[in-house]
């Protein structure tokens, strides 16, 4: 029996870490896991920029389906781990993270392989342009992008502006990059909306 159709990956974080770790959640009532195995994991790559499509069918073309879901089950632990600190932040004025944890992060970016290249033009007319990226030779190197995401957050992101949506059973998170700071909701369309109803009704009930 084929799976049943998963929709596209919600990307709402403002940062591809925090995407990431809402790569499983229950936004409309029933727990999607985006990552369940390796081609799942290459496709909700590419939809959140963190693998081009060349590269995404390079290593499905290059790698074993048991090695591309292997590392699947991999990120779904590193998903799950930087979740458990995420939330050990929350009330901290910074992150604040044990030697084996930065540990943990720099050793898979020290596995990584990063290139430069100078490239044409989309056209004749267009000017050159410098494209780089990660080598993508084993599905294990799928980790090295997703592990930089998480370091860039850690090294550049308010720990005090990344944040779990206001909706009571929502595990959506974000980074808040709004003007004022006071983002309450992983999308308005999603949990939002469900507040203003909520309000709403309680409103009528009252009146």
């Amino acid at each position: 029996m084929s799976e049943p159709q998963k929709p596209p990956p919600i990307l709402i974080a403002d940062h591809p870490a925090l995407d990431f770790l809402n790569s499983v959640g229950a936004p409309h009532g029933t727990e999607i896991e985006w990552i369940n195995n390796g081609a799942a994991l290459l496709s909700w790559m590419t939809a959140a920029g963190l693998l081009s499509e060349a590269g995404a069918s390079g290593i499905a073309e290059s790698a074993s389906t048991k090695d591309l879901d292997e590392t699947a089950a991999r990120a779904r632990d590193l998903r799950e781990w930087f979740r458990d600190l995420i939330i050990r932040q929350d009330g901290l004025s910074g992150w604040k993270l044990a030697p084996d944890e930065i540990e943990l992060i720099s050793r898979i970016l020290s596995k990584g392989t990063y290139r430069f290249q100078l490239q044409p033009g989309d056209s004749d007319e267009a000017q050159l342009r410098l494209s780089s990226g990660y080598e993508i030779n084993e599905a294990e190197d799928l980790l090295v992008p997703i592990a930089h995401q998480i370091a860039d957050l850690l090294s550049e992101t308010d720990c005090q502006l990344t944040r779990n949506c206001d909706g009571p059973t929502c595990t959506f998170w974000f980074t808040d990059i709004t003007k004022n700071k006071k983002r309450r909701w992983c999308d308005m369309k999603i949990c939002g909306n469900r507040a203003k109803t909520a309000a709403f009704r309680e409103r009528k009930k009252q009146s």
